[in-house]
């Protein structure tokens, strides 16, 4: 499967990232992709297939003159979550969802304590998520 446009490059990164959560938590991963393309559908691609922005990704896609071409593993195979993840997608980029995040270009999942936590902004609890911003720095 070759994904080239923002509406697939969106749709995998919601199908990967978080098919397993309710609604709001698929819409937060939206939307953090949304912010680290800084609102830009032309930026959508890029930043999902960023290295070491998504794990999902990191050694599962292969770029290609045409756009990323996923492996066979990670093409989607829950149709009902792929539909899904395209409706959330389709309806993200047409700006039709409030920035509920407040911004976050960041999450992780609750079970788990990165590193990086220390730098950032108290965290908006969805679904199994914990999504962030970088702090503000006091002047």
């Amino acid at each position: 499967m070759i994904v080239s446009t923002a509406a697939l490059c969106l749709a995998v990164n919601i199908y990967h990232e978080a098919r397993g959560e309710m609604v709001p938590g698929q819409y937060a991963v939206a939307l953090v992709t949304m912010n680290r393309a800084d609102g830009k559908p032309s930026q959508v691609c890029t930043e999902v297939f960023r290295y070491k922005q998504f794990s999902w990704a990191n050694e599962t896609v292969i770029r290609t003159p045409n756009g990323w071409r996923l492996s066979a593993q990670m093409q989607p195979r829950d149709a009902y979550a792929w539909w899904m993840a395209q409706r959330i997608a389709d309806h993200t980029l047409a700006g039709k969802m409030p920035d509920f995040t407040q911004g976050a270009r960041f999450y992780h999942a609750r079970q788990v304590k990165p590193y990086w936590v220390v730098a950032m902004s108290k965290p908006k609890k969805v679904g199994n998520h914990l999504f962030y911003s970088r702090k503000v720095s006091q002047s």
